[in-house]
């Protein structure tokens, strides 16, 4: 049996370009789109990655892409010579659309693709993929052409490939929270465990399908902006604290994690959370970095957060999601930032005091009630009686957690609450 796949970029370098998040869409936009429109002619085809078999995903109208960087289909004879075919098609009507030149395109796009004979056992995407890792590997560098330019103009979303795109939502304000966003990029742990049953690869393909649908309408209703929903990764920029103020960016990422059911996989975050005037290229490589280097590293099935503040000073940490009773206690603690409760005032001393007695709190963390004496001796004034349930969940926390954990979680309580310098 022939099987056909490609693989589509430069992706991420071609991100890295951006300045805007309209511009950050409409680079990840248009890599998706032509992705859709080669698949569209190819749809009689027996595909094997992405799920296609619900035909609305050709005219589903979505504010974000939601096709993969790479696909594999059972081919016939005479498919290989028409994949190019349609490939020039596409690249010739994007051209056209964005005011550029197919040879501008064709030089920027880097579109490879193999067609390889596999037993009629073979599972199609662990003997394909290998080969699209290494077609990857020898991807130029992107560079600034007149192509690239088009992409940024400020009329991108007017008589385009993005005019069914009219919500993109532009202005780095409007999803941010006191001055600070977010981005967040996920993947899917274990996915090449996962998919070695191939009896199930239509199943998994279907669920990521409606994974991608489900977490962008999450993302959308929180106050966020997709930029990137294929397969098991998922990219968007959203406040730290949610346009109704009643959730944190971790509590959007808890339930986006819920809707990724895909048996014997979890999902790992990376949250670097910036100041507006924050490089978004920094940013984006930042999150990804957080994901790839912190969350996915070890055990995998983390969250890994950095803040960096508008002085530059940052700090991060890595929460393991895996352990259940830590993740859902900096889930509750971490929930303080939203808390009606105004403990700004002693915020200030009790990291600082946390910072300072390090050591001590080492020695008696494993003791519940030694860590709330500590508490309760140093935070004795009456201002904090009032304040006693914040206490409690700090106890808590710092009891089943790490001292790291601890305090850039209170970092973050702290600079929600009103700390951004």
């Amino acid at each position: 049996m022939k099987y056909i796949a490609l693989t589509i970029g430069p992706i991420y370098k071609t991100l890295q370009n951006a300045k805007k998040p309209k511009e950050l869409f409409a680079a990840s936009y248009l890599f998706s789109y032509i992705m859709k429109k080669i698949i569209e002619q190819l749809k009689q085809r027996t595909f094997v990655i992405p799920y296609i078999k619900d035909e609305s995903v050709f005219n589903k109208k979505s504010d974000v892409g939601l096709f993969h960087d790479r696909f594999i289909f059972q081919s016939q004879d005479g498919d290989l010579k028409r994949l190019q075919e349609i490939i020039d098609s596409v690249l010739e009507d994007v051209a056209k659309k964005l005011g550029s030149t197919l040879k501008e395109i064709k030089d920027y796009m880097q579109i490879n693709y193999i067609e390889k004979e596999l037993a009629n056992d073979a599972n199609a995407i662990i003997e394909l993929m290998p080969y699209l890792d290494t077609k990857e590997l020898f991807f130029q560098v992107a560079y600034e052409n007149s192509f690239t330019q088009k992409l940024k103009k400020d009329d991108i979303k007017k008589d385009n490939f993005l005019t069914e795109n009219k919500d993109i939502i532009d202005d780095l304000k409007r999803l941010s929270y006191n001055g600070y966003y977010c981005i967040i990029h996920a993947d899917g742990d274990r996915m090449g465990e996962v998919i070695k049953n191939r009896d199930e690869i239509e199943n998994i393909s279907k669920s990521l399908f409606a994974f991608c649908i489900s977490s962008s309408e999450l993302i959308k209703n929180y106050g966020g902006q997709t930029i990137f929903a294929g397969g098991d990764d998922l990219m968007f920029i959203a406040p730290p604290i949610s346009k109704d103020g009643e959730k944190t960016v971790f509590e959007l990422c808890e339930e986006i994690e819920k809707k990724f059911e895909i048996k014997g996989a979890t999902l790992s975050f990376g949250v670097a959370i910036n100041y507006i005037k924050f490089p978004l290229y920094e940013a984006l490589q930042n999150s990804r970095s957080l994901l790839f280097d912190d969350a996915k590293d070890g055990k995998k099935d983390n969250i890994a957060f950095c803040i960096t503040k508008h002085s530059g000073q940052s700090f991060k940490t890595v929460i393991h999601k895996g352990n259940t009773q830590l993740y859902q206690r900096f889930l509750q603690f971490s929930n303080a930032a939203i808390a009606k409760e105004d403990i700004g005032l002693f915020l200030d001393s009790m990291h600082h005091k946390i910072e300072t007695n390090k050591k001590i709190l080492e020695n008696i963390k494993d003791d519940k009630e030694r860590l709330k004496n500590f508490f309760d001796n140093y935070f004795n004034e009456s201002i904090h009686e009032n304040h006693r349930a914040f206490f409690d969940n700090l106890v808590t926390f710092l009891h089943i957690a790490s001292i790291k954990e601890t305090y850039a979680t209170l970092r973050f309580i702290k600079f929600i609450k009103g700390d951004k310098k």
